[in-house]
């Protein structure tokens, strides 16, 4: 736990951890000393946001991935193929939890992949910042999203570079890095908690393990944030409860066939909505039960 003071460690007292939220990566805790137990978290203070995915051993509960995070970092590789369709979920989970997104492809020094210029294109509004470890590529664009009480958290896969970016950022060796698997560029787990780790600008990083899946939970804001082109085509289908696969009169199928929007853009955007009314289903289900 960081404090003003540096580092201490904090029991969640058993007892009081039965009508509290239980503390996880990023939030702000009020602690008490104990004279048998030393400090003990006495109670979470209220989160602004939250970092949420589905819990990937339970698909009927969420899994907070982090609190009070102002910027998502979804960390990209130049050594490995971009996937389009994990951005878009990344952002998702991003919008949801009401932060900023960036996108970073770190190893540039392996160079440019086309389809990184192409995120451009499909992600207009969202900053994109190159890096490097053998340069200061990015640095500063990095550093402007870390300032004084500012939190940033960093989500990707395992071996793209996540915690060598949070040693870059903090001068000095925080996090230990592994190389990747170079029959298959596959990364090893490096970091295995998620952790908190302040810098020296001020800010905040929240280091987590490399995510395979990215379930999404309660994301239906965040599927029309990150689909924006496509949220304001359906507000003007002939019908509410429009798919836009084939009733008549869809503005959504309009824009394709105009080439406004791309097909295989709705076709991943039908996906995300699909996996969220499942969603709402399940949620649905459960209240039910606790009545």
């Amino acid at each position: 736990m960081l404090t003003s003071t540096g580092e201490i460690r904090a029991l969640s007292d058993s007892q009081r951890a039965k009508s509290i939220t239980a503390p996880v990566t990023g939030d702000w805790v009020k602690v008490l000393k104990d004279p048998e137990q030393g400090y003990v978290v006495e109670s979470v203070l209220p989160r602004y946001s939250q970092i949420v995915r589905r819990d990937p051993a339970e698909i009927e509960r969420p899994q907070i991935l982090a609190t009070n995070v102002d910027a998502v970092a979804i960390v990209l590789s130049a050594d490995r193929p971009i996937n389009l369709a994990r951005i878009e979920r990344l952002l998702v989970v991003a919008a949801t939890g009401d932060a900023k997104a960036v996108l970073i492809l770190s190893k540039s020094d392996y160079g440019t992949p086309a389809e990184w210029r192409d995120l451009d294109h499909e992600f207009p509004q969202v900053q994109k910042i190159k890096t490097s470890s053998f340069s200061d590529e990015g640095k500063s664009d990095l550093e402007a999203l870390l300032t004084p009480n500012q939190t940033l958290v960093l989500l990707g896969e395992s071996g793209v570079g996540k915690s060598t970016l949070v040693n870059y950022l903090a001068g000095q060796e925080m996090q230990e890095t592994k190389e990747v698997r170079l029959k298959d560029r596959k990364g090893r787990h490096t970091t295995t908690a998620r952790e908190m780790i302040l810098i020296p600008t001020g800010g905040i990083i929240i280091d987590t393990p490399g995510i395979r899946g990215v379930g999404l939970w309660n994301a239906e804001k965040g599927i029309d944030r990150v689909f924006h082109s496509i949220f304001e085509a359906s507000q003007k289908c002939h019908f509410n409860d429009c798919t836009h696969k084939a009733e008549p009169h869809c503005a959504v199928q309009k824009g394709v066939s105009e080439g406004h929007i791309y097909h295989e853009k709705l076709e991943r955007y039908q996906r995300l909505v699909e996996e969220a009314s499942e969603q709402t289903e399940i949620r649905n289900r459960q209240n039910r039960k606790l009545r």
